[in-house]
């Protein structure tokens, strides 16, 4: 099963399409009240333009979140307008993302490391996106 988080109105077929707006698609619910899925559940989580959306005080919980609801070895996919180019500085954008970006957030000591593990399988810039793979690490729980 896949996941397409804050998908707005880009619903992706073979996903469950999730949005806090009603956009007629599966899911809608806003992803800081939670995720409404049992633990384990998804192979893929997907999300394009939309984690940027998400402030300091919650990204936390939203990535905490993403990984309670996949499988050992889900992939969560994000891609971002990267803090290198004007985009990223839309009125409506709350976080700024960047490669150490992603790396503090699942490294970073002092916030929920080691409440959820993931390993990086790729961060890289393409034009104005950085585009991010995070697999979940859940052996041994």
């Amino acid at each position: 099963m896949k996941l397409n988080l804050g998908c707005g109105k880009d619903k992706l077929k073979g996903y469950i399409n999730m949005d806090m707006r009603d956009y007629g698609y599966n899911i809608v619910r806003d992803v800081r009240r939670g995720i409404p899925f049992n633990d384990n559940t998804f192979d893929e989580v997907f999300t394009s333009h939309f984690m940027e959306h998400i402030g300091h005080e919650d990204i936390y919980f939203v990535v905490e979140e993403v990984y309670r609801v996949l499988k050992d070895g889900g992939k969560f996919i994000i891609r971002v307008p990267h803090s290198g180019t004007p985009q990223a500085f839309f009125p409506d954008h709350v976080s700024f993302w960047n490669k150490e970006m992603v790396y503090a957030l699942i490294h970073d000591p002092y916030q929920n490391y080691g409440q959820y593990k993931y390993s990086i399988e790729m961060c890289t810039y393409a034009g104005m996106e950085l585009q991010v793979i995070l697999k979940a690490i859940k052996e041994g729980e």
